[in-house]
C-alpha cells in the first residue's frame, strides 16, 4: 500500500506573529534528512527563500533525498493567523509573555496547520502520517540507533544520525501496526492543561489518562480524512471562545470522544537508555515504537 508522510519546517517564527520556536534551523533540517530514509514519499511545507526552502533544497541534493517534495506555503496566509493573533495579542499576560514558555514558544498556528497540510496531501487508500520534521534527535533516540554516515559538507548532521530507527523496515513494522485504524503514541501523564481544555469549551470529559503526543501520528487515510473534520471543528469551537489551546490538547480530546478510530500505543517516557541517571528497563520509552515495537 502507498504510504506519505507529511511535515513541515518552519524554523524561522519566533515570537509574533507566529511564536515559533527558536534555532530550530540546523536541528529540523539535519533531522528531516534521516526520516527520509524511512524510504516513502515525504512532502515537506515551508516558506519560500532564505526562510526555508534553499536550505532544504540544499539538504535535498547534498544527502540525495529524491523521495523529499518540497511546498512552499506562507505561514502568513494561514486560515488561523488572523483570528488567533488577535487572540494572542488581546490576552498577553497569558498567550504573548516571553516568560509563559508554554504558550511564548509553541505556535498555535503552525501546529494547528498540521492537519491542514495532511488534508492538502490526503490521497485516498492510502497510509498518511505526520511527522515532526526534527523527531530525530539525541533527546528522543539513543545512540545505539546512530550509525556512521556522513557528508562532509554537512559534519554537524553527524548529531541527528539515528538512521536505524527510520528505515523501509521500521515503516513497513508502523503500517502493519495501524492497520485499518489512526495511530496515537500517548502516556498516562501529559504537560498539557486539559482541565483548563474542558472548562474552555464547557466540557465535563474524562481522558482516562491518555494524553496523546503529536510529533507522529496517522494511518488509514480514509479515516484520518474524518479524523482531520473533527480536529477542525474543535479548533473553530475554541476560537469561538477567543482561546487558542495546544494541537495535543485537540489530539487527546478527539481520541477520547472517538476511541473506535484509534490504534493508541503507550510509552512511560520520553527518556531512553543514553538517559542513565533516570531511564530505567522496565520503563518504555517513546523511541522503542520505531526501536522495539
Amino acid at each position: 500500500m502507498k504510504t506519505k508522510i507529511v511535515t513541515s519546517y518552519y524554523a524561522f517564527h519566533h515570537g509574533e506573529p507566529f511564536w515559533g520556536q527558536l534555532n530550530r534551523d540546523r536541528w529540523y533540517k539535519y533531522s528531516l534528512a534521516t526520516i527520509c530514509g524511512l524510504g516513502t514519499d515525504i512532502v515537506c511545507y515551508t516558506e519560500p527563500g532564505d526562510k526555508g526552502f534553499n536550505q532544504l533544497q540544499e539538504i535535498k541534493e547534498k544527502f540525495n533525498l529524491n523521495n523529499l517534495t518540497i511546498k512552499i506555503f506562507e505561514m502568513a496566509h494561514n486560515p488561523y493567523q488572523d483570528r488567533v493573533y488577535k487572540i494572542r495579542t488581546a490576552n498577553s499576560d497569558v498567550y504573548n509573555n516571553p516568560e509563559s514558555i508554554g504558550y511564548y514558544t509553541r505556535s498555535t498556528q503552525i501546529y494547528w496547520m498540521k492537519f491542514l497540510f495532511l488534508e492538502m496531501e490526503h490521497e485516498p487508500d492510502i497510509q498518511l502520517y505526520w511527522i515532526d520534521s526534527g523527531l530525530a534527535h539525541s533527546g528522543l533516540f539513543p545512540t545505539y540507533s546512530m550509525d556512521s554516515f556522513t557528508v562532509p559538507e554537512h559534519p554537524e548532521y553527524q548529531y541527528y544520525a539515528f538512521r536505524k530507527a527510520f528505515t523501509p523496515q521500521v515503516l513497513a513494522h508502523i503500517n502493519n501496526y495501524a492497520e485499518d485504524k489512526i495511530i496515537n503514541l500517548y502516556r498516562n501523564t501529559t504537560d498539557d492543561n486539559l482541565i483548563e481544555f474542558n472548562t474552555k469549551l464547557n466540557l465535563n470529559q474524562d481522558y482516562q489518562s491518555t494524553y496523546v503526543i503529536a510529533g507522529f501520528f496517522g494511518g488509514d487515510s480514509n479515516l484520518m480524512l474524518q479524523y482531520i473534520g473533527e480536529v477542525k471543528n474543535v479548533i473553530e469551537q475554541i476560537l469561538e471562545t477567543n482561546n487558542v489551546c495546544s494541537e495535543q490538547e485537540i489530539m487527546t480530546y478527539v481520541n477520547a470522544t472517538h476511541r473506535a478510530w484509534f490504534k493508541n500505543w503507550k510509552f512511560d517516557t520520553f527518556y531512553h537508555e543514553d538517559w542513565t541517571n533516570i531511564f530505567t528497563p522496565d520503563k518504555i520509552s517513546f523511541s522503542h515504537f520505531f526501536l522495539k515495537n
